[in-house]
């Protein structure tokens, strides 16, 4: 788990990280206390329990006395301050007036504030008297520690300065911790207020001219809460005189159905502009584009006071959490004192959103937040890595043609064997469903960075170590080409048109060593997901993370993907890849090698359903153990009875003893037995499929209406505050989980059963792709319900802070491509491409010149 200081450093603001709670310095204090209340509880361990009480008394007895003067102090002060107050109101009021005309009350006043000064100048002298103190109470407590240390401070003394050192402590943390409420109280508020004070100044550049006097400067509050008051004030009073210029009219047409706001009925800045004369045209243009970006400022300055205000409040949560936990004795203590948990910014982000929409989108709230987040700063302005990847990604997608024509399409025109018939397909096939993974990652972590939603915190991912998108498919293109390369020459030198230099099997040997080294190396980015992987197998026995639910899920998508990763395994191991492997190759058809293993039991009947049940196995064994470890039966147990309904569809597909008698002794049975052997058969068939249809209909609602959010009646069927701007997506969305679903299921049956339900092996490259695909949009609304809600608990604040980039200095930030050094990579790329191609032409001209040579000895000797 991330500590919580990482993720604040990752989401703090910039210019304001001098404005945030000062975790670690809290942490620290906390650290000290502990340490100096764990010596008072060893001592009162150790010492005579007459001592101890008595010392522990006369302590008591000296801290009460310590609060009554520090009340009476306050009293004291208090008074000072009011009269104080009289003073200044008095002199403030008479100031034009010579002293002369201060009348009865000039003496009095002078009196008062000479003692406010002579109180000043005694408050500065206490300051010295003070530091004087600290001084020489430092020096005793050196030389007590030194006697102690040598044995002669009896054990009362020992006793008493060890509970003052505790109580010191705690008092400095007290301290600290109202310093750092209170600062940060200030702040928001001041922000508040600025902001409030911004749209106020937007408000009244649009035309008031003919709005009642302006009223006087209100409380922050006030002026937060009649923000949109005001906004219907200055729409319902704005006129235009006739013999001046339009200025631009920021309301829409209200609808006869909008009874929420009342707005008189005016045009739109479209409709203005395109009645406008040209000559005003590009004027209102302008004015339209400028307060359009007033607004988009101020909005973006408001999510990002919402964000400070959440990170703050949860600091203040956990470290008083932590206090509790460390302190028990305390507990309690500072559990009301919290900052504010920024639902004012989060109303004052809504009216923005209420505004925009109304001038600007036509009453579209989803439209006006999609504008209003645009991703201006937020570090998705790429330059030369953009061309990096463009040119990268146009030499996958030639050689994906090149692969597909020679490997696919033209040998079913050659009548030869295409790559799907060759001996080791499998290898490349467990590569393809990684590569797309690592392509979907990527997709991924932009959509969610696109829409705000801050993968990062919901995954406790260390901010330092976090690729960005472009990194991630930088990196999926290199993997990508060197799967497609490895895969164009293996076919082609099985096909006879390559040199063999090495066996055709070395090839796939290669891309499982490239695999394998991309699974691990960076090890510093790779091993939290090693981490996460061991933990997710180690299910039962380790607490479930939110990041580690998600990888189980995922897990479960790539049942598939496993088997072929068996495959390639035992390939590797029984030596398979040393031997040769002859195809089709100018129409004269080889017998292509048989790997024996993989038609033994333990591999097809043991080995391969394993691979099937144990994703499904492992969420299950998480979804209990998060019953147990929060004793809520839903949505844990509920959930755990979803994928043991998929388990049972795995194995009643696969080892049911009646449906594999049925296949095998079909030829062999009387002719009643099989008829008898026929009707259960027909029986089993149709149970399964009540089952399989039951399994598929329970995930997708699960989906849906659990993991998703979705399915609420009272929002059209979807759900509330959604973040991604258009409601279509979802329905499509969906639809589109309801019919992947039902393939989900298929893919579980393992391959070779015997059953008839299960896929062909042509298509397992597909289905494969299309449930990683289906777990990638999954996602996308999975971790938009987490943002919006804490759906599992694994929070102690429910809230969670947008994704903004705030210009911290991250891992990505120092993978900079310097224009040059992507032009000499396009070069160097490009000649090896040239040579490569050019050495193909003339390998194949040659091959070709050898066929027909070959062709005319035959003919010549035919004739003979």
């Amino acid at each position: 788990m991330v500590e919580f200081g990482l993720k604040l450093e990752d989401n703090k603001v910039e210019q304001w990280s001098d404005k945030y709670i000062d975790y670690e310095k809290l942490k620290a204090i906390l650290k000290k206390a502990k340490v100096a209340s764990n010596n008072v509880q060893d001592l009162k361990k150790k010492l005579p329990r007459d001592v101890v009480e008595s010392c522990s008394m006369e302590y008591d007895a000296r801290k009460v006395r310590e609060e009554e003067r520090r009340l009476l102090d306050q009293q004291l002060k208090l008074q000072h301050d009011e009269n104080n107050s009289g003073i200044h109101s008095a002199l403030t009021s008479r100031a034009s007036s010579p002293l002369t005309t201060l009348g009865e009350d000039a003496p009095l006043l002078l009196e008062r504030k000479s003692s406010f000064g002579s109180a000043q100048s005694d408050a500065a002298s206490a300051g010295a008297a003070m530091k004087r103190q600290n001084s020489w109470t430092s020096f005793s407590n050196t030389v007590f520690k030194v006697t102690s240390y040598l044995g002669l401070a009896d054990d009362k003394k020992i006793l008493y300065k060890a509970l003052e050192e505790a109580g010191d402590k705690m008092k400095l943390f007290g301290i600290v911790y109202n310093e750092e409420v209170q600062k940060v109280k200030d702040f928001y508020q001041d922000k508040l207020h600025e902001l409030s004070e911004h749209i106020e100044a937007i408000l009244e550049s649009v035309d008031t001219s003919h709005i009642r006097e302006k009223p006087k400067k209100k409380r922050k509050s006030s002026i937060i809460d009649d923000l949109v008051l005001k906004f219907e004030n200055v729409m319902h009073h704005r006129k235009v005189s006739s013999d001046r210029i339009p200025s631009i009219r920021l309301s829409i047409s209200r609808d006869s159905s909008d009874v929420e706001d009342n707005y008189t009925d005016s045009e739109s800045p479209v409709t203005k502009i395109r009645s406008t004369s040209s000559s005003d045209k590009l004027d209102l243009e302008r004015e339209s584009d400028s307060i359009k970006r007033a607004l988009t400022d101020v909005y973006r300055n408001a999510k990002m006071l919402h964000n400070y205000a959440i990170m703050n409040y949860t600091g203040f949560v956990k470290i008083a959490k932590k206090f509790d936990k460390t302190l028990p004795a305390h507990k309690g203590v500072f559990k009301n004192i919290i900052c504010e948990d920024g639902m004012q910014a989060e109303v004052l982000a809504a009216k923005i959103e209420r505004m925009y929409s109304k001038w600007f989108s036509d009453g579209n709230i989803r439209e006006a937040q999609a504008q209003l987040l645009s991703k201006r700063g937020d570090g998705l302005m790429m330059d030369w890595t953009q061309l990096r990847l463009g040119y990268r990604l146009g030499m996958c997608s030639i050689l994906g043609f090149w692969v597909a024509w020679d490997c696919i399409w033209g040998q079913f025109a050659k009548d030869e064997i295409s790559i799907g018939g060759r001996s080791a397909f499998p290898v490349f096939r467990a590569c393809f469903g990684l590569v797309s993974w690592h392509w979907f990652w990527g997709i991924s972590v932009y959509i969610w960075s696109r829409y705000r939603i801050n993968y990062i915190y919901l995954f406790e991912f260390d901010p330092r170590n976090i690729d960005t998108p472009m990194d991630i498919f930088n990196d999926a293109v290199d993997e990508t080409l060197v799967f497609l390369l490895l895969m164009l020459i293996y076919y082609k030198a099985g096909a006879g048109d390559f040199p063999q230099i090495v066996p055709p099997g070395a090839y796939p040997l290669f891309l499982i060593i490239y695999a394998v080294k991309c699974l691990i190396f960076p090890w510093k980015m790779r091993k939290p997901l090693w981490i996460a992987i061991r933990q997710v197998i180690l299910a039962p026995f380790v607490s479930p993370t939110f990041f580690l639910i998600f990888v189980g899920d995922v897990f479960t998508s790539m049942v598939k993907v496993f088997q072929d990763i068996l495959w390639s395994a035992m390939f590797v191991v029984s030596g398979d890849w040393m031997l040769s492997e002859h195809s089709s190759h100018h129409g004269i058809k080889t017998q292509t090698h048989t790997h024996v293993w993989a038609q033994s039991f333990w591999y097809k009947n043991v080995a391969i359903p394993l691979i099937c049940l144990f994703p499904l196995w492992l969420r299950f064994n998480q979804c209990l153990r998060r019953y147990l470890d929060t004793g809520k039966r839903v949505p844990n147990l509920p959930n755990a009875f979803k994928y043991a309904m998929s388990q049972t569809v795995t194995l009643f597909g696969t080892f049911h003893p009646l449906y594999l008698m049925s296949a095998r002794n079909h030829d062999i049975t009387e002719e009643g037995t099989d008829i008898i052997l026929k009707h259960r058969k027909n029986l089993f068939q149709a149970f399964w499929m009540c089952l399989f249809i039951a399994s598929s209909l329970y995930s997708f609602i699960w989906d849906v209406y659990m993991d998703w959010g979705l399915g609420r009646k009272e929002f059209g069927f979807l759900g509330p505050r959604l973040m991604f701007p258009s409601k279509s997506y979802y329905y499509m969305v969906i639809c589109a989980d309801l019919i992947l679903r039902f393939m989900w299921v298929l893919t579980l049956v393992p391959p070779d059963s015997g059953a008839k339900f299960e896929l062909p092996a042509y298509l397992t490259a597909v289905t494969m792709t299309v449930e990683l695909f289906r777990r990638t949009i999954w996602s996308f609304f999975r971790l938009e319900h987490e943002q919006r809600q804490n759906t599992l608990g694994f929070r102690r604040v429910h809230v969670v802070p947008l994704h903004f980039s705030t210009g911290h200095k991250h891992k990505y930030n120092e993978r900079h491509w310097v224009g040059w050094k992507v032009l000499v990579e396009i070069m160097v790329v490009t000649l090896i491409v040239v040579a490569v191609s050019a050495f193909s032409v003339i390998s194949a001209q040659r091959a070709t010149t050898h066929y027909q040579l070959e062709l005319s000895h035959d003919s010549h000797d035919d004739l003979l």
